[in-house]
């Protein structure tokens, strides 16, 4: 049989089949492939002419490259509907592939599959570039995608095809340079969609601003950091506008992460700037509608987002961190505290004013009801920039919510199931006071530290009460937790969250408003009692060491005959040491009839207590 074979020519001796040879037109991958299928067109077998040119006539070159293509296509389309496979291996047979199809371009759906499978994961690859930072491998300013070829090489074959990259394919390539910071790259095929289409959506610019907010968030030289932070503000102010121009309605996550830019740098006006076009709010005139142009106010509420809580806290928090105080309490004041609507009125002169009035629409002033976050975040900046009494002032202001709070809360739970009450939002926590605390206590205010003593002891008492009344009746509500989602998988066991009120995590988007569950709200009451009870604790030992200090210091000069200040008299007076005694209650200090001696260490072993000392 093998020597049939051998007489039509496909197959050589053993010792010549070894070295193989096929036409220099096909591509090396192909020219393998060509001779491990057909080793009779070796170059030694080629030597023979009358041996093997007879069968090499017969062949079909056509059909050789068309198998050749149809395997190749087959193992790519394997290797990109495997589960896991090598991205540069799918890449290099996507090359092969598109090298040796002439005249039959691949579809399109090939194309976008290979688009996805030719890079890694996005952690992957912003840990690869993390690193690379740390490393000093990359340039901050020069930071670009370690796969951009990839995608440009891709998406020109699918043009020269004749087909249209989606909108699917131009996120997919944004969303991997935004996870790098590649702001560069995403304005580029930004501006290739506005030339060829399809045009970008309100995803499109949330992209640009994710990458925008991961380049500032990326660690830099001191000294070149600020000049690049001013453009990416000024980028990101533009990118805003743009928005605007196109009627493109920002989304809250794009208002969130506009908010991270501009924290970084101390750019007022930006901030206005946001407030303005994405929520409609005049940071200047916060009662008034915002003005749009030169003097016409902007009444339009159409593509504005809400303004929630948690807006509010993110704004307190970045007028705090400036040291904007004064804003920050006229901010959380008015937008807490909005003007009432004004009332219709129906006087015959109002049809002749219509030329006078340029607002013709009703405007509703924005408004956000504050949380603990927002009262902890007052007093945390408040206390920093060195205002006790405005830390103080809302400190008893969150005091007497958490009690009006309280009162509503179980009269509530009297008229209605708990499963449609929502939880409570504001409260005093520890948080709350340890501000004041460590402000009294660098200080040395002592008649701050007593205020603190007893704001710690009231709000004790308070939510000790609350435990108390919601332990004994838990078994009138229900305790089951909501139901879970089909889709949402089960978390491992945990305690039960906190409440809204212990949230410090300011982010744009809708407040969540969660319903009330006894077993969570015990869970939060018995946290703060105990954190509570720590701080009072501590606050007490530091008042005790500041008196004793005090009394130390002005014993001092009573001794060396020098005078103090002594407030019943008003005047400072020289004061006799026995009388001093008297007045700051010194004791006298109890010594030990035998006092214990002193054990020293030997020197070498291990010290004994047990062993008594050598005489």
């Amino acid at each position: 049989m093998k020597r049939s074979w051998q007489k039509l020519g496909f197959v050589s001796s053993p010792r010549r089949a070894q070295s193989v040879s096929v036409p220099p037109h096909l591509s090396f991958r192909c020219r393998r492939d060509f001779s491990s299928t057909f080793p009779a067109l070796s170059s030694e077998a080629q030597d023979e002419p009358t041996k093997f040119r007879p069968a090499y006539n017969q062949l079909s070159l056509g059909k050789v490259k068309d198998q050749v293509r149809e395997e190749r296509q087959a193992k790519l389309k394997r290797s990109v509907e495997a589960r896991y496979s090598d991205h540069t291996q799918v890449y290099e047979q996507y090359i092969a592939v598109v090298s040796t199809a002439e005249g039959h371009p691949l579809p399109l759906e090939t194309h976008q599959a290979v688009l996805r499978a030719c890079t890694p994961r996005l952690r992957d690859i912003r840990k690869y570039t993390a690193r690379s930072l740390q490393e000093r491998k990359l340039d901050w300013h020069r930071l670009t995608h370690p796969y951009e070829t990839r995608f440009e090489k891709i998406m020109q074959n699918i043009a020269d095809a004749g087909f249209n990259p989606s909108i699917k394919d131009y996120h997919f390539i944004i969303s991997q340079f935004a996870a790098v910071g590649y702001y560069a790259g995403i304005r580029q095929y930004m501006r290739q969609m506005d030339e060829v289409g399809p045009e970008p959506t309100q995803q499109t610019f949330g992209y640009l601003l994710q990458a925008i907010a991961h380049r500032v968030s990326l660690p830099a030289s001191r000294l070149g950091r600020p000049a690049i932070v001013r453009e990416l503000v000024g980028l990101t102010i533009q990118v805003l506008r743009e928005m605007f121009d196109r009627r493109i309605p920002p989304s809250s996550m794009s208002l969130d992460l506009a908010f991270r830019v501009l924290s970084e740098a101390y750019d007022l006006k930006g901030l206005a700037e946001l407030l303005r076009l994405g929520y409609g709010v005049d940071l200047d005139y916060l009662d008034s509608p915002p003005m749009h142009g030169a003097s016409v106010p902007s009444t339009s509420t159409a593509g504005l987002s809400p303004f929630s809580t948690n807006i509010l806290n993110a704004l307190l928090e970045t007028l705090g961190r400036w040291g904007q105080i004064s804003k920050m309490v006229y901010v959380f004041e008015t937008l807490t505290n909005p003007l009432p609507a004004p009332a219709k009125t129906d006087d015959g002169f109002d049809d002749d004013d219509d030329d006078f009035s340029p607002i013709q629409q009703e405007w509703k002033p924005p408004s956000a009801e504050p949380n603990t976050t927002s009262f902890n975040i007052l007093i945390k900046h408040c206390v920093g920039h060195k205002y006790p009494a405005l830390a103080e002032h809302y400190a008893r202001q969150l005091m007497h919510e958490e009690h009006v709070t309280t009162v509503r809360l179980r009269q509530e739970l009297r008229e209605k199931p708990s499963s449609e009450v929502a939880a409570p939002r504001r409260a005093v926590t520890v948080a709350t006071l340890r501000p004041i605390h460590g402000f009294a206590n660098r200080t040395h205010d002592t008649e701050l530290l007593r205020r603190v003593i007893r704001a710690c002891t009231l709000a004790t008492r308070m939510k000790y009460r609350s435990w108390t009344y919601y332990n004994q009746t838990k078994s009138k509500y229900d305790t089951r937790l909501a139901p879970l989602a089909p889709d949402t998988p089960i978390a491992p066991e945990s305690p039960p969250s906190p409440s809204p009120s212990s949230s410090s995590s300011p982010s744009s988007g809708h407040s969540r408003r969660l319903t009330f569950n006894v077993l969570t709200h015990l869970w939060v009451l018995r946290n703060d009692i105990t954190e509570i009870s720590d701080l009072r604790r501590n606050a007490i030992d530091t008042l005790s060491s500041a008196i004793t200090k005090c009394k130390a210091r002005l014993g001092r000069r009573v001794w060396e005959g020098k005078d103090v200040y002594l407030r019943d008299k008003e005047a400072r007076v020289v004061v006799d040491p026995e009388a001093w005694k008297g007045m700051v209650n010194f004791r006298e200090s109890r010594r030990r009839v035998n006092p214990r001696p002193q054990v020293k260490k030997r020197s070498g072993g291990r010290f004994n207590p047990a062993r008594s000392p050598r005489s």
